[in-house]
């Protein structure tokens, strides 16, 4: 049974080694010291998702952006690599969208991720905003995309 609960700082070794188990396919090992840094200073709210015995297997966040009130973005969100298509991606997006229950002045969500990972945001209903080629590592795009969630 798949637990999505809130980040605590002692989870931060299992969010690492869930990033380091993605590295070099979905994440470079550049990043790997602005993820830390971000985990220990969270913009918004942060979750874990837990597996049957509840050990942490992934992360991810919303956050609302700085620039517009109404705008919230999807924050450094992963599953460790030997869980992939297995559902805990896809419960981890949905629980944190969920939370838009509690932000309604949030209109549009937004996420920077790899083309790898863009058709999975695609079938949620994100949309395309721009591509750039070799962005985060030879061979790595990165991809905006945004979902409309109130007009």
């Amino acid at each position: 049974m798949m637990k999505l609960r809130d980040y605590r700082p002692e989870d931060r070794a299992a969010c690492l080694a869930a990033f380091d188990s993605n590295i070099p396919w979905f994440f470079s090992v550049e990043e790997r010291e602005r993820f830390g840094c971000f985990l220990d200073d969270l913009p918004g709210r942060y979750a874990v998702i837990c597996d049957d015995d509840g050990a942490v297997v992934g992360c991810g966040g919303l956050a609302p952006t700085r620039e517009d009130p109404r705008v919230a973005a999807l924050t450094w969100g992963l599953v460790h690599s030997s869980l992939h298509g297995q559902g805990y991606g896809k419960a981890l997006t949905e629980g944190r969208l969920a939370w838009l229950a509690d932000m309604p002045e949030i209109e549009l969500v937004r996420i920077d991720t790899s083309h790898l990972t863009m058709d999975f945001y695609a079938r949620r209903g994100f949309r395309l905003l721009q591509r750039i080629e070799d962005f985060y590592q030879p061979g790595l795009d990165r991809c905006d995309m945004e979902l409309v969630v109130r007009r």
